[in-house]
């Protein structure tokens, strides 16, 4: 039973009790302002969008106050992800040219954005680990879509400028409460919602681009771009399971090797954390649409092994260290 608060143990980096649902005020405030402000008759698939933010919610609910299973917290995301997929028809239709492949199949097409939202949302929910580190991390990513969705122009885009718009609005109210020292936690429950809506950002960002191949905002990487815009989660994703199969785990099994807990290891604080891997996602925004028009392989070998390499260094520092650290003790001990 996790009650409504997070209690401090071994795995986690606050050493009082915190209430853990802040991701409510999350899901109220972007509900209401999706609601209110834009046009359905617009974008019909929103209604789907709410649907499975609805299941996203009640799943991050329950998990953040008695947790689920792990297998049963897969099967809610799964869900959500074809409600959007085959009811909403939110889905990626090809690879926009990667690998020489255009179009995909209807059913590979469904199971392949069912396989991507579940990714991301799993993404933003692990680096959800220190204080406003996943809202910093969120609201630049909405920032980076929406921006381009405002430019981009056409009414569609238009309604998703003003989705960006909410979830930064309703992020940024609950981050007041979240620096340090954090009042407040988002919980499974925000965390969860973010990588939803940011997995369907990615996915109408891609879409909308392939179809608006002569505006002057198109992208010719937008595959990479996306992912460019999730550089964080993705890359710190990819680094801990690895790490983990290494070690002959569970990808799922917890741990501490995610970079915000390396460098909480290394003396950073909360907050300077946060600011130091906000700059990391900025520069690989940065990085993706500079470089946007080479393709999306050229792209691809610039951005993932660059911000691979980043995010191993500070467990290469903490290794060091700990090594130094080590040897100096056997040679007192040997006296």
């Amino acid at each position: 039973m996790k009650h409504l608060y997070d209690v401090p143990e071994e795995r986690k980096s606050h050493n009082t009790v915190v209430p853990t649902l802040g991701g409510l005020g999350i899901f109220i405030g972007f509900i209401l302002s999706v609601t209110f402000w834009t046009d359905f008759a617009v974008f019909p698939g929103l209604q789907y969008l709410e649907f499975a933010l609805i299941v996203i919610f009640f799943l991050g609910i329950k998990d953040d106050i008695i947790a689920l299973a792990p297998g049963k917290k897969a099967l809610g995301i799964l869900l959500a992800a074809g409600v959007i997929a085959i009811w909403g028809d939110i889905r990626i239709s090809g690879f926009y040219g990667m690998f020489g492949i255009h179009e995909l199949p209807y059913w590979l097409s469904i199971l392949f954005t069912i396989f991507t939202v579940f990714i991301i949302i799993n993404a933003v929910n692990l680096i959800d680990g220190i204080n406003g580190l996943c809202s910093s991390t969120s609201i630049i990513s909405a920032l980076s879509f929406g921006t381009w969705f405002y430019l981009e122009g056409s009414p569609k885009s238009f309604q998703l400028a003003i989705i960006c718009a909410a979830i930064v609005g309703s992020v940024l109210a609950f981050l007041r409460y979240n620096v340090t020292p954090a009042k407040i936690f988002m919980g499974d429950t925000g965390s969860l919602l973010l990588g939803l809506l940011l997995a369907f950002l990615a996915i109408e960002f891609l879409e909308i681009n392939w179809s608006t191949t002569k505006n002057i905002y198109y992208m010719r990487s937008s595959p990479v771009v996306a992912m460019g815009f999730l550089a964080l989660p993705l890359v710190d994703m990819v680094k801990v399971f690895a790490i983990r199969l290494y070690r002959k785990r569970s990808p799922f099994h917890p741990d501490k090797n995610h970079i915000h807990h390396i460098l909480l290891s290394l003396g950073f604080t909360h907050t300077n954390a946060t600011i130091l891997l906000s700059l990391f996602s900025i520069f690989f925004v940065l990085l993706s649409l500079y470089f946007n028009n080479i393709g999306s392989l050229e792209l691809g070998l610039i951005i993932f092994p660059f911000a691979l390499l980043i995010s191993v260094i500070p467990n290469i520092i903490l290794y060091t260290k700990n090594k130094k650290k080590y040897e100096m003790l056997e040679k007192e001990s040997a006296f």
